[in-house]
C-alpha cells in the first residue's frame, strides 16, 4: 500500500514541474502587463486598435521615449504606466484622427537583461519578474570554467566589435534611407547628407547608391504621369472632331425639316407626291440617329477623360503612400538600431577591459565581484551587487573574477535585496 502510494505521488512530480514551469512563463508575461510597470526605451508595445488595422501593430519605444505611430507621429510614454501610455494614445487619437477610439495597448518584449563577463554563455537574455543576479547567472549557464573564459575572452570581444560595426553600418544606412525618402516625398531632387558624414567613406558610398535610386524612382513616377497626360490632347482632339461632325449634322437636320415643312405645303394642295416627302421623312430620321450617336461618342470621351485623371491620381496616391509605408519601416528600423548601439559599444567596452583580468587559476573558489549597470531617469549609474540583488530591465550584468590583490572599484554601496534603484 505504502509502494503505491509512493508510486502515485512520483507519478505526479512531471506534472507539478510542468505546471511550475507554465506558471513561471505566464508569470514574466502577466508581470509585464502590470499597471504598475514605467514604460522606458526598448519596452517593444502591442497596439490595437478597434477596427483601425492600419493603425494597429507593434512598436518600439525610442531613445526619446516615444512611440512613432501612423498618421499621429511621436507620442510620447516614457516613464508611464500601461493605463497612462493608453490615455495618452487615446488622446492623441481622438484629436482630429478618430471619433471615440478604442485603443489596446499591451507590453509583448521588455527591455532584456544583458550577463557578460565571467559567465559560460554572455549574451541578452528575456527579463522575468523576481530575477535577481543569481538567477540571471543561471540562464548564461553559471560561472564560467577558468580555461573556457581564457580561451574564449578574445572570440567574445570579436563578436561584441563585430555586433557594433554591423549595427553602425545598419545605422548608416538607415540614416541615409531616410533623409532620402523625405526628399522623395517632398518632391525635392536631391537631399542634405547627415553632418559629418562627408570624412566617412561608408556613408559616401551609401550617399551615391542612395542618390541613384531616389533619381531613378523620381524618373520612372514622372515617365509614368506623363504618360497619362499625354492622353489627354488626344482625347480632347476627339472630343472636337466629333462636336464639329454633330454641328454639321444638326445644321442639316435644319435644312430637311425646313424643306419638309415647305413639302407638307405642296402635297396638301396637290401639287406634289407623298412618295417624296416619305424619303424626306426617312432623310431626317437617319440625321437625327446619327446625332444621337455623336453625343453617345461624346459621352464616352467625357469619361475617358475623368478616368484619365482618376488614374494620374491613382498614381500620385500609390507612389506616396508606399513613400510613407517605406519610411514608416525605416524609422522603426532606425529607433531599434539607435536602442541597441549603445548597449552594444557598453558590452564590447566591458569585454575589452576585462580582457586581461582572468588570470591563471588559483586553487579554491575564485574572487568574484558582479556589477550592475543600470539607467535611472536619464543617467546610468554602475554599482556592485551581491548574488541576491533583484534585477530590472535593461540591466547590465558583468561578472568579473577578480585577483587576490586587484583592488574593486564602485560607484555605489552595496545594496540590500530589494532596495535598489527604481527606473
Amino acid at each position: 500500500m505504502m509502494r503505491q502510494h509512493r508510486r502515485t505521488r512520483l507519478a505526479r512530480v512531471p506534472y507539478r514541474i510542468a505546471a511550475l514551469a507554465l506558471w513561471v512563463a505566464l508569470g514574466g508575461a502577466a508581470g509585464a502587463q502590470d499597471s504598475d510597470y514605467r514604460l522606458a526605451p526598448g519596452d517593444r508595445l502591442g497596439l490595437s486598435v478597434y477596427g483601425q488595422a492600419e493603425l494597429s501593430g507593434e512598436f518600439v519605444v525610442n531613445g526619446s521615449g516615444a512611440l512613432f505611430l501612423p498618421l499621429v507621429g511621436e507620442v510620447t510614454v516614457s516613464a508611464m504606466t500601461l493605463p497612462e501610455a493608453q490615455k495618452q494614445i487615446v488622446s492623441h487619437l481622438a484629436d482630429g484622427f478618430l471619433q471615440q477610439p478604442v485603443v489596446s495597448l499591451r507590453i509583448t518584449e521588455m527591455r532584456p537583461i544583458y550577463l557578460l563577463g565571467d559567465v559560460r554563455v554572455a549574451g541578452s537574455y528575456p527579463f522575468r519578474y523576481g530575477a535577481s543576479v543569481l538567477s540571471g547567472i543561471a540562464l548564461a549557464g553559471g560561472f564560467a570554467l577558468p580555461e573556457q573564459a581564457q580561451i574564449s575572452q578574445r572570440t567574445e570581444f570579436l563578436s561584441a566589435d563585430e555586433r557594433v560595426r554591423v549595427l553602425e553600418a545598419t545605422l548608416r544606412l538607415l540614416t541615409v534611407r531616410r533623409e532620402r525618402l523625405e526628399a522623395q516625398r517632398q518632391d525635392r531632387e536631391d537631399f542634405t547628407p547627415p553632418r559629418g558624414s562627408e570624412r566617412d567613406e561608408g556613408f559616401t558610398r551609401l550617399l551615391a547608391e542612395e542618390r541613384g535610386i531616389l533619381k531613378a524612382q523620381r524618373s520612372a513616377f514622372a515617365q509614368s504621369a506623363e504618360m497619362l497626360r499625354a492622353q489627354q490632347p488626344r482625347i480632347e482632339a476627339e472630343i472636337a472632331g466629333v462636336e464639329a461632325q454633330r454641328k454639321a449634322e444638326e445644321t442639316q437636320l435644319r435644312l430637311i425639316q425646313s424643306h419638309l415643312e415647305d413639302y407638307e405645303k405642296l402635297i396638301s394642295n396637290g401639287l406634289a407626291r407623298r412618295y417624296q416627302g416619305i424619303e424626306l421623312q426617312r432623310e431626317e430620321a437617319r440625321n437625327k440617329g446619327t446625332i444621337a450617336r455623336l453625343n453617345s461618342e461624346l459621352a464616352r470621351l467625357d469619361l475617358a477623360i475623368g478616368d484619365l485623371a482618376l488614374r494620374a491620381q491613382e498614381l500620385t496616391d500609390t507612389y506616396h503612400r508606399r513613400l510613407l509605408a517605406e519610411l514608416q519601416d525605416v524609422t522603426t528600423r532606425l529607433t531599434e538600431v539607435e536602442m541597441q548601439l549603445p548597449s552594444a559599444r557598453e558590452i564590447r567596452e566591458a569585454r575589452l577591459q576585462s580582457g586581461g583580468m582572468l588570470g591563471a587559476a588559483s586553487p579554491g573558489t575564485p574572487a568574484r565581484k558582479v556589477f550592475i549597470t543600470r539607467a535611472v531617469g536619464e543617467r546610468t549609474e554602475t554599482f556592485e551587487a551581491n548574488e541576491r540583488a533583484l534585477l530590472q530591465p535593461g540591466d547590465i550584468i558583468d561578472v568579473r573574477r577578480e585577483p587576490p590583490t586587484s583592488p574593486i572599484r564602485t560607484s555605489l554601496a552595496l545594496p540590500e535585496p530589494g532596495s535598489l534603484p527604481a527606473r
